[in-house]
């Protein structure tokens, strides 16, 4: 588990580096503003909650498995802060670039040791641009958490991914995913799958460290939904 966390941290890192803003945004609060998430983990999270706009009280953010959450609003200042809905201490936050209004928020668990400033936050959080104009219907993005270099096909396409977050691939109804990467001059293949989707919908492939030390074959998750609506 240790392996697969610390490939995990560092893909945020770098998902972080290349969402726009993102770095120069960080630690910093700004103006009033409203931001449209969802929210995933790969790892289960229970009694996570946020106040959506002054004068209210929290509200509890659910997580799926397989699946991006329910959308939710939020209203106020970043960065965007997380609360354990029992205790009400803060145990996240997310810095949201000024031209985010609909993101993705990608939590990961931190160590203890690793909490910056003694800080007592329990979760580090990615956060990609998700909307429509970025990642439309019938798109493939790519997030290449795995700790390994790999590449192969998407359809038709010859894809090379890089570590994070990769551009945006259209892919129609359906594409065959085949994924290699090389080990002591060998080729192997470390992910296989056919998507399918509807006319409406959008794909995030999201590739996770090998579950057994030595192994080539990535986790993954897919998940598929519609873009939001774009708003005025």
């Amino acid at each position: 588990m240790a392996h697969a966390l610390r490939y995990l941290t560092l893909g945020l890192l770098v998902l972080i580096a290349l969402v726009p803003g993102a770095s120069a945004q960080a630690g910093a609060s700004d103006s009033v503003r409203t931001v449209r998430f969802t929210v995933f983990s790969a790892r289960a999270i229970a009694d996570v909650a946020f106040v959506a706009r002054p004068g209210v009280g929290p509200k509890n953010v659910a997580f799926y498995p397989t699946a991006r959450s329910p959308r939710y609003e939020y209203r106020g200042a970043t960065p965007l802060r997380f609360i354990d809905s029992v205790s009400g201490a803060v145990v996240a936050e997310a810095v949201i670039p000024p031209d985010v209004r609909d993101a993705l928020l990608l939590f990961t668990p931190l160590a203890s040791e690793s909490t910056p400033g003694g800080s007592g936050l329990r979760f580090q959080i990615a956060v990609l641009d998700d909307s429509a104009a970025r990642h439309g219907a019938s798109g493939l993005v790519i997030i290449n958490f795995s700790g390994l270099a790999l590449g192969g096909t998407v359809g038709t396409q010859a894809v090379t991914l890089r570590p994070g977050l990769n551009p945006s691939l259209t892919i129609g109804r359906s594409a065959k995913i085949t994924l290699h990467t090389r080990l002591k001059e060998r080729s192997y293949q470390s992910y296989a799958h056919t998507l399918a989707l509807s006319g409406a919908e959008r794909a995030l492939l999201i590739l996770f460290p090998p579950f057994y030390k030595g192994s080539v074959e990535v986790q993954a998750r897919v998940l598929i939904d519609a873009p939001p609506v774009a708003r005025e």
